[in-house]
């Protein structure tokens, strides 16, 4: 089932349909919810982690490593928002207004 659920993604596919793939992996897998203190530890670490990443990837001009790790801290922001009845497409829409703020 797990595998199945991976082949029916896209790239056309919505923000919805990738945070919903997510919480179904989650369920699959038996993995337990986290709590949201332990998300945001996820999160910090693995901010942390590419931080190093992408000043060694500007060293050596090879971005794969930062790739995981932005893939990491996708995924986790994406858990932390089901875990709290987020949904990012909406939250993101709702900065769109905002966005040179958030970005500068």
């Amino acid at each position: 089932m797990k595998e199945s659920l991976k082949q029916n993604l896209s790239r056309d596919d919505s923000l919805d349909l990738i945070q919903s793939y997510v919480e179904q992996n989650i369920q699959l897998s038996n993995l337990n919810k986290q709590n949201i203190s332990e998300e945001m530890f996820h999160l910090f670490f693995n901010v942390i982690e590419l931080g190093k990443e992408i000043r060694t990837s500007i060293k050596e001009e090879n971005t794969k490593n930062s790739e995981s790790k932005i893939a990491d801290i996708f995924l986790v922001l994406i858990s932390l928002c089901n875990n709290m009845n987020i949904n990012l497409f909406d939250a993101i829409i709702a900065k769109d207004q905002n966005l040179e703020e958030v970005l500068t």
